[in-house]
């Protein structure tokens, strides 16, 4: 399957989260293009089989449990374009102490829906991803194998 994972970072997490990611399903067959949301269109989105959208929850403009700048920036630009069906998946790194834990990934499920997107499999939510890292890749590599396309 040729699968396109964009993601977002403030801090690293999100980015070293979506590398093994990567990796985890290049090592399962599968032929993997990594980027930062920030250099793709959302015609660039349409060309694989998949698409995992990965962001970091923030709080932007006081407003708590946003999704990273650049996929707000990327939401607005593509108002009105559809998936057509095509088949989505969403994770989201946060902080559970927070009020809105992994909001980020609630707008991302909005968007792919309200943009005729398929959400294949439960979004994943990350809390805390670099105090567990070896942890939360297990599970990472474990949702990986929930992608139903």
């Amino acid at each position: 399957m040729n699968i396109g994972i964009f993601y977002a970072t403030y801090s690293g997490g999100t980015q070293m989260a979506a590398d093994f990611l990567t990796q985890s399903l290049k090592a399962s067959g599968h032929t993997v293009d990594m980027k930062p949301i920030v250099k793709v269109s959302f015609v660039d989105t349409l060309s694989y089989d998949l698409r995992i959208f990965a962001s970091p929850s923030w709080d932007n403009d006081g407003k708590e449990g946003q999704p990273h700048i650049d996929f707000i920036s990327f939401m607005e630009k593509s108002a009105g374009k559809k998936f057509s069906n095509k088949p989505c998946v969403v994770f989201g790194l946060g902080d559970i102490s927070y009020g809105h834990f992994c909001g980020a990934v609630d707008h991302l499920e909005k968007f792919i829906k309200k943009s005729g997107g398929k959400l294949v499999t439960e979004s994943l939510r990350i809390d805390n991803y670099l105090i567990d890292m070896d942890g939360y890749n297990k599970k990472l590599a474990e949702w990986a194998k929930s992608f139903k396309v």
